[in-house]
């Protein structure tokens, strides 16, 4: 080899190389740190129940972050010089982030709606004027299936900005049942029929005891508001049929008498 060409080797081609292997072996084992890293993140993700939508975005996301870190370290080892890439990366994010600033919004929502879980899948919500049960919860929108089953998609970043109203959450709810009777000789009497009523109802929760409660009374009769308490899950059918029930026992002691549901949900 004649000395010109073993000063190149000398000089460029070995350091070149040496740099070279230096820098594939940092984004080879990059990327094993990287996946691994990401396989124990999923897996506390995992342990936390975080739906699955969120963890694969979040994932996706640490991954990518993890791998420009990695590519970064690699062409900076290889001589390349990386604060012009740095540079066009952090222009190429702002110029995505001010023409996705919506769904960005939206993205950032779901995740803290995942995060602070007001509600769950399966929950029945109240979501500004949207009410029903939550079939999915996404990174960027939520499902919700109301009673005469029509499909809501609500983005994320309204719900995380308005009151939420989980109807489920508490496991167990109130049914107040207003009954108006305009002509009564003995409310105490009023008052057992209908505790009677509800007694006879499994379904109707023994604590906190059912009680019944004069709300007003008046020349034109009296107002009493029936209070039982029920599962969640069967506040409906409850509220209902107490009603059904109330009428029959209110007819069968001859009394005239209204029913109303101001909470109907």
């Amino acid at each position: 080899m004649d000395p010109e060409t073993r000063y190149l080797v000398d000089e460029y081609v070995l350091p070149f190389g040496l740099r070279l292997a230096i820098a594939l072996a940092i984004f080879y084992l990059g990327r094993l740190l990287a996946r691994a890293l990401l396989r124990g993140l999923a897996l506390a993700m995992e342990r936390s129940d975080f739906d699955v939508s969120v963890r694969k975005f979040l994932g996706d996301v640490m991954y990518a972050v993890m791998m420009i870190a990695v590519i970064i370290a690699a062409l900076d080892t290889l001589g390349v010089r990386t604060t012009a890439v740095i540079a066009v990366l952090g222009a190429a994010g702002l110029a995505i982030g001010l023409a996705l600033q919506g769904s960005l919004s939206n993205c950032a929502a779901g995740v803290m709606l995942i995060v602070l879980r007001p509600y769950r899948v399966g929950d029945v919500v109240v979501i500004g004027k949207y009410g029903g049960r939550v079939d999915a919860i996404r990174v960027f929108q939520t499902t919700v299936i109301t009673a005469d089953n029509r499909e809501i998609q609500i983005p994320n970043g309204q719900i995380i900005a308005a009151p939420i109203e989980n109807l489920t959450s508490l496991r167990r709810r109130r049914i107040d049942l207003v009954v108006h009777v305009p002509e009564v000789g003995d409310i105490g009497a009023v008052k057992q029929l209908l505790e009677g009523v509800v007694a006879a109802d499994a379904r109707v929760l023994a604590t906190p005891a059912p009680s019944v409660e004069v709300a007003w009374v008046t020349d034109a009769g009296v107002r009493l508001v029936l209070r039982p308490w029920t599962d969640a899950s069967a506040y409906d059918a409850v509220a209902a049929e107490t009603m059904e029930k109330v009428r029959a026992a209110m007819a069968g002691a001859g009394l005239r008498f209204t029913i109303s549901l101001p909470q109907a949900a």
